[in-house]
């Protein structure tokens, strides 16, 4: 680590490196006309990469796109620029250009997308919010989870959530604008850096506190639907305040080989775990 470089930037900057390829070494493209019914993944990407959509066919990053992402919509739209073919697409609220070869059809997403829509679409169903609002979050004690979006980084950049067990240690590359993140009550602590164990898009691990921002009016919507829509009883628990427990580690293994922890730190850690 470089004299006066804080961790923030070094662990920004690692991400920039991880994040910036993407896939165009293939030149094969999907089927057109597209089908707006069909939802698609991401494929041939590895831990710590993302798809990258851009504003037209190379230029201009929206969103980086994790490498496990789903949920993504074609849309009618393919271009081929220095023979690689581009999708225009939607995701996450989102619409711009990726690879086309780095897409591939995800019936289980088909599947839960047309069900929902069949309920738009009954006139039976007279309170159409819930249409899709899944089994398994029905029921239960109420409880206020407090919701966080991500901040300070920028199109191009990613959050990354690290897992508590695993070799590549990373869960997802949460986006630079997402929302919806929320905290499972636990904060590890490493040197200067602090880590909030969090989940998102259905999966759990540890991402850097200092990249969340509390979003009170996501908290409000969020609470909201989930009484309405989970048949849940009155209780509450608020995770706004983090317990501060061990990091795993894999997680610190992993910081150590992005340059966020400096020796110092990590042996400190390590002689802390074996207390």
């Amino acid at each position: 680590m470089k004299k006066g470089m804080t961790i923030k930037p070094v662990l920004a900057l690692a991400a920039g490196v991880l994040l910036f390829a993407a896939p165009l070494m293939s030149h094969a493209a999907l089927s057109m006309p597209a089908d707006s019914k069909l939802i698609y993944r991401v494929q041939g990407m590895s831990a710590g990469n993302v798809l990258k959509m851009y504003q037209e066919p190379g230029k201009n990053v929206i969103v980086n796109i994790p490498h496990n992402a789903t949920w993504i919509v074609r849309r009618n739209g393919q271009k081929t620029v220095d023979k690689v073919v581009w999708e225009k697409v939607s995701w996450d609220d989102q619409t711009g250009w990726v690879v086309s070869d780095a897409l591939v059809h995800d019936p289980e997403a088909t599947d839960v997308a047309n069900a929902r829509r069949q309920c738009m679409a009954d006139p039976k169903v007279q309170d159409k919010e819930c249409c899709g609002y899944p089994e398994a979050a029905k029921g239960g004690v109420f409880r206020s989870v407090p919701i966080y979006s991500v901040q300070e980084l920028t199109p191009g950049e990613s959050l990354m959530m690290y897992v508590d067990q695993g070799n590549d240690a990373i869960a997802v590359e949460i986006p630079h604008n997402a929302t919806w993140v929320a905290k499972l009550g636990k904060m590890g602590k490493a040197g200067k850096l602090s880590l909030e164990r969090v989940r998102w898009a259905g999966q759990n691990g540890w991402v850097n506190a200092a990249n969340l921002k509390f979003d009170p009016d996501t908290t409000k919507e969020g609470d909201r639907k989930r009484q309405k829509c989970g048949g849940m009883t009155t209780g509450e628990v608020d995770f706004r305040k983090s317990d501060v427990v061990c990091l795993p580690a894999p997680v610190i293994r992993r910081l150590q080989e992005s340059g966020a922890l400096d020796a110092a730190t990590v042996d400190k850690l390590k002689a802390e775990g074996n207390k």
